[in-house]
């Protein structure tokens, strides 16, 4: 049975904008399953970047930064905990504020996020010149800027 895109699915418009959709969704369900290889969950891949960039942040500075709602945090960090990847601690001065920390394990598995990342672009990017992709780039740039206006910020 072929796995299918549903936003392309439901969406009627311009064949450009399906490409760059149905790009963007192989690109991330190949990382998915290559990290499925070595055992991780793909939804961690949201959290580690951030904790890899700092000491430590608090449960709150992960909502904010990666944009998920505080429940999907919450159960990804437990479960995330449970495997020895990450550590909480309570903050002694205020018991409500959670602060996360990565751990060796963590590091090592960021490490494989990385490389499993870097061959999917390697293959994605597979007998494109620079010329083309700096067209690409300027294009899905422009449609990235578009969207931003209407949405306010970086990240919308």
């Amino acid at each position: 049975m072929k796995t299918t895109n549903n936003n392309s699915f439901v969406f009627r418009g311009s064949d450009s904008i399906k490409s760059v959709n149905e790009a963007s969704y192989l690109f991330g369900r190949f990382v998915c399953e290559e990290l499925e290889k070595i055992g991780m969950r793909s939804s961690y891949r949201h959290v580690m970047q951030p904790l890899m960039e700092n000491e430590s942040l608090t449960q709150l500075e992960l909502v904010k930064i990666t944009g998920l709602k505080a429940p999907t945090i919450s159960i990804t960090l437990r479960n995330m905990e449970r495997e020895g990847i990450v550590r909480r601690e309570k903050n002694d001065a205020d018991r409500r504020e959670t602060h996360v920390y990565i751990t060796d394990k963590g590091r090592e598995m960021h490490a494989k996020i990385i490389e499993s990342l870097e061959k999917a672009e390697k293959i994605m990017l597979e007998g494109l010149s620079e010329k083309e992709l700096k067209a690409a780039r300027t294009v899905v740039d422009k449609m990235s800027d578009n969207l931003r206006a209407v949405l306010g910020g970086e990240n919308g």
